[in-house]
């Protein structure tokens, strides 16, 4: 080559080098929870499409496991579900010890903020670890809702809200998703003719992607950003049986979109079509930062390293074992293949059927048997989880995940692809249930216990559709289950609700143990019912030694207290409630208010009353209240001008009633 043409190569070299990001780059994580890979696209996607379009778009990008937790606990520490610990949403918490992406930036001067739109990812599971704002607010706000999600846009106010305060100029931010999870959710400008819900929920986290990209352009952070958005698993949608997720490891469930946006969008509109893993993602956007990664991770850097047409990726879903004593399945994805270590083994012929329709282990058998060896040599002994705890089966349960047994002999355990179809029944019970048609769940739930009786949420759903004989469908489950707190705690509500408070009162007792919390505040209940005060009272102190911080428990014990004149402990058991929770809690501030008044401290109690009204609009009574103390300290016009806003703002007969009240006492 003459001196030249050599300079003209390297001059065009330079050009297409990445370029090294500055010290103060801002790095975006965007997680859009149960994205398939196959719904990023245009006319669905609009948005994640642009941001494609500046980034580079790994093809064949694929999950670990298909549950939300243990994929963002291997998406924030670059380790595979056995090596970091968390094998499913309940149950698994990862230490303080193990270094995540936030904890990395911290160190590097990084100012960390994040908030997430479910339960699933609440702080207490490790994942907020190295934050320094980290957001889980995924309820209404009520201790006593089981909502355990928000709107993605909502978090992402949050999000924004502190990035406003920010003012490093090295920023990283977590933004998670939700809405693409069941049950799906969208409003109504999404809800097109035709489009399947499911779509309507994606086309609805597409446009909060838009909004917060948008949002990072107004504040001049894209152009310069390191922006990484990824889905941590897919979606089942019936592709093999499976409604939504987390039996199944075939490609709907795992492979997941993968876009990283440089600095200067450099490689825009790349696609990668060799495997990637999102145990990638930590170690790509430390090298894209140019900061050293921790000594042992599992994944590659994506964009240092060569193509490697050789690579396997493996998966793996014990949610199957953990809440069906169903076997739990392993996988390996290659170029060519996947292989499923299951009771029947399977094996996939992905250029020829991308759709996973027809199993040709018998027919491929050499490759069958090298993939198998390889993964068992790659598979790590499983870790039974640590404590399954009732409340959080609860809202997890909100989300479509059911409840766990206790572990039986694996042995016994069938192939998931025998028994898919009971829980596809189930499934659809819980959604007929759900919009309104229980007479017509019942059936669907009469055939599941009979046929599967080992999905238990299957028997609590049957008893809560058959209120009158909950008592005999509990009974019968804990034949099936004699040894779950779930069973137990809600035959103890059974009996309670039947008023046989001797047998609810003994029942609960036997678990107290195992849920010291949940089985105590039902004995508090049962007491009350009993008109036993004292002994509800001893109920909830002792369900608080359990679990100090627990707001829901902190109200029953005030009122309570309340009922027995303590006004003054009243008082101070809502004040410990508010300095538990950043959050406005419905009848908070009303109690408080109340107890205030008792308490002869009216210009409190005035304060505590428009605190209630200005974030709950409907407490009606609350407004009557404000309305009396403004009256009884001779401010009528304020009074009168209080009622009329209460009428306007609620304007039905419970309002014209307590109007009418109040100014009966203005006469």
């Amino acid at each position: 080559m003459n001196r030249c043409l050599f300079l003209l190569a390297l001059f065009l070299t330079a050009c297409h080098e990445t370029p090294r990001p500055a010290d103060d780059t801002p790095i975006i994580l965007i997680s859009v929870d149960t994205l398939r890979a196959d719904r990023v696209r245009p006319d669905l996607t609009p948005n994640i499409a642009a941001l494609a379009r500046d980034g580079t778009t790994y093809d064949r990008a694929y999950s670990h496991v298909p549950l939300t937790l243990p994929s963002h606990a291997t998406i924030l520490t670059g380790l595979l579900p056995a090596t970091n610990g968390v094998r499913d949403n309940v149950g698994y918490a990862f230490g303080t010890k193990t270094p995540t992406l936030a904890t990395i930036l911290a160190a590097n001067g990084y100012a960390t903020g994040g908030a997430v739109s479910s339960y699933v990812l609440r702080r207490s599971t490790g994942i907020a670890h190295g934050f320094d704002f980290f957001d889980d607010d995924a309820g209404s706000g009520d201790p006593l809702d089981v909502t355990a999600s928000r709107p993605g846009d909502r978090t992402m106010l949050v999000l924004q809200r502190w990035m406003d305060g920010v003012r490093s100029p090295k920023l990283f931010c977590f933004l998670h998703l939700y809405d693409p999870h069941a049950p799906y959710h969208a409003p109504p400008q999404f809800q097109k003719a035709g489009r399947a819900d499911y779509d309507a929920a994606v086309a609805y986290a597409d446009d909060t992607v838009g909004k917060f990209i948008a949002d990072l352009k107004k504040r001049g952070l894209y152009d310069r950003a390191i922006v990484v958005l990824l889905s941590d698993h897919g979606e089942g949608l019936g592709d093999h049986g499976e409604l939504d997720h987390g039996v199944f490891v075939y490609r709907e469930a795992i492979q997941v979109p993968l876009i990283v946006k440089l600095p200067k969008s450099a490689n825009a509109g790349k696609h990668v079509t060799s495997l990637a893993a999102l145990s990638d993602v930590l170690p790509t956007i430390l090298g894209a930062a140019h900061i050293a990664p921790p000594e042992h991770v599992d994944g590659i850097d994506l964009l240092a390293a060569k193509e490697d047409p050789n690579r396997q990726v493996d998966a793996e879903s014990y949610y199957g074992r953990l809440h069906l004593h169903w076997h739990q399945l392993t996988s390996v994805v290659t170029a060519n293949y996947q292989y499923i270590e299951a009771p029947a083994s399977e094996l996939y012929d992905l250029p020829a059927d991308p759709t996973e329709k027809a199993n040709v282990a018998a027919r491929d058998r050499r490759e069958t048997a090298a993939l198998a060896d390889a993964l068992r040599k790659r598979t790590k002994p499983f870790g039974a989880p640590t404590h399954v705890d009732e409340e959080d089966q609860r809202k997890l349960a909100s989300l479509g995940y059911i409840s766990s047994g206790p572990l039986a002999d694996e042995a016994t355990y069938p192939d998931p692809k025998d028994r898919i179809r009971f829980l596809t029944m189930y499934r659809t019970a819980e959604r007929t249930a759900r919009a309104g048609g229980t007479l017509r769940a019942i059936p669907m739930l009469e055939e599941v216990t009979r046929e599967a009786p080992e999905i238990l949420d299957a028997w609590v759903l049957l008893a809560r559709a058959r209120p009158d004989d909950a008592i005999r469908v509990l009974t019968e489950a804990a034949k099936h289950f004699p040894d779950s707190p779930a069973v137990s705690l809600a035959l103890a509500d059974a009996y309670y609700r039947h008023q046989r408070y001797d047998e609810a009162t003994g029942t609960a007792k036997e678990i107290v143990a195992q849920e010291p919390v949940l089985a105590r505040e039902l004995l508090a209940k049962i007491a009350m019912a009993c008109r036993d005060l004292a002994g509800a009272r001893k109920e909830l102190e002792a369900a608080l030694a359990a679990a100090p911080h627990r707001v829901s428990t902190l109200l029953s014990l005030a009122d309570v207290q309340k009922r027995q004149g303590d006004w003054q402990n009243a008082l101070a058991t809502l004040d410990r409630a508010v300095g538990e929770t950043a959050n406005p809690v419905r009848g908070l501030q009303s109690g408080r208010g109340e107890a205030l008044l008792q308490l002869h401290r009216g210009p409190e109690a005035e304060a505590a009353y428009r605190m209630e009204v200005e974030r709950y609009p409907d407490d009606v009574r609350s407004w009557g209240n404000l309305a009396a103390i403004l009256a009884a300290q001779g401010r009528r016009d304020e009074a009168r001008a209080t009622v009329e806003q209460a009428v306007r703002v609620n304007p039905g007969p419970e309002a014209k009633k307590m109007a009418a009240e109040v100014m009966e006492i203005l006469r």
